[in-house]
């Protein structure tokens, strides 16, 4: 489920932390200047999974598949971005199950599952996808 709250910059001072609480929700917020949106308020993992989505299909790199991706390949990639960069470029390569690739995020796959269909991002569930 995606929805979409507008929002203008007033009710936003007014009401912060509801708003944040919406985006963790699953809500987009558009704050909105005189009627025009100038910005949006997304949970930060729907934001990391997007931007892993652009990184993979923006600058293609080869996944070997036969990497297992453990904790301690993990932890050597620095940032939390680095992090979702690396699991769902091989979530995407289909190298990775949905379900590894959860538990890899600190998710469950319905999670997952939900997060990716709200963000945008292609589900790879098989051969046929």
């Amino acid at each position: 489920m995606h929805y979409e709250q507008r929002i203008s910059k007033t009710d936003l001072a007014r009401s912060t932390h509801q708003v944040i609480r919406e985006a963790q929700r699953g809500c987009t917020v558009l704050v909105e200047n005189h009627g025009q949106p100038e910005v949006a308020i997304v949970d930060i993992i729907d934001f990391q999974l997007q931007r892993a989505a652009m990184h993979f299909f923006g600058f293609p790199k080869e996944y070997e598949q036969d990497v297992e991706i453990s904790e301690s390949i993990l932890k050597s990639h620095p940032t939390d971005q680095d992090r979702f960069n690396l699991v769902m470029g091989h979530y995407l390569e289909m190298h990775l199950s949905i379900g590894r690739s959860a538990e890899l995020l600190g998710m469950s796959p319905p999670e997952l599952h939900v997060r990716l269909m709200r963000s945008g991002v292609p589900i790879r569930m098989g051969t046929e996808s």
